[in-house]
């Protein structure tokens, strides 16, 4: 399947973009892998011809607009582990101690290339996180129900950010974390 020529234009409304940190330290029996929506963005992807060379991303969030929505436990959401009152505090934390979103208010992505690939597509480009930009590669597919879906990892400390601890670093959120998207294509 193939996606058609056009403008396409998410946010928010239309589409999601996830994030997914994951426990480590001493203490981590008793953390949890946490599950982070993104409320507020705007994708734009253009795709002039069938020719995908010419093709252009562009993404753009505010750093303040991850929001937890629940704890992950063996890859299953736990909806009821969290209080509201942690959620908020989690929240706090990553836009005061981890992003700085004051310093740093957007995070951004620009495309270099698009290409098809075994997987469906392939995507380049430049991520400017926490006021560091690096390039980036992903695949992403376009699914029978035209959902165009992906994923990339991402390691906090290339962009300058320190992975949150507590308790004197028994307790901490890996180097690593995944961002997932899905955008149906309607």
């Amino acid at each position: 399947m193939a996606i058609k020529a056009g403008t396409y234009s998410f946010d928010e409304n239309t589409g999601k973009i996830q994030v997914y940190t994951f426990k480590e330290g001493m203490l981590s029996t008793v953390a949890h892998d946490l599950l982070l929506d993104v409320t507020r963005f705007k994708v734009d992807l253009n795709i002039p011809s069938d020719d995908l060379s010419s093709a252009t991303i562009n993404v753009t969030i505010p750093a303040n607009a991850l929001k937890v929505v629940c704890a992950m436990k063996n890859g299953q959401q736990q909806n009821d582990t969290l209080k509201e009152k942690d959620k908020s505090e989690i929240e706090e934390a990553t836009n005061n101690d981890v992003l700085h979103s004051e310093k740093y208010p957007t995070i951004s992505f620009q495309s270099t290339g698009v290409g098809k690939n075994n997987v469906g597509y392939h995507t380049t480009g430049e991520l400017t996180l926490h006021g560091v930009t690096n390039t980036i590669e992903f695949d992403c597919e376009l699914t029978v129900e035209s959902i165009l879906k992906g994923s990339v990892d991402l390691m906090q400390k290339e962009y300058g950010i320190k992975p949150y601890k507590a308790l004197l670093g028994a307790l901490k959120v890996k180097n690593n974390i995944t961002i997932a998207f899905s955008f149906p294509l309607k």
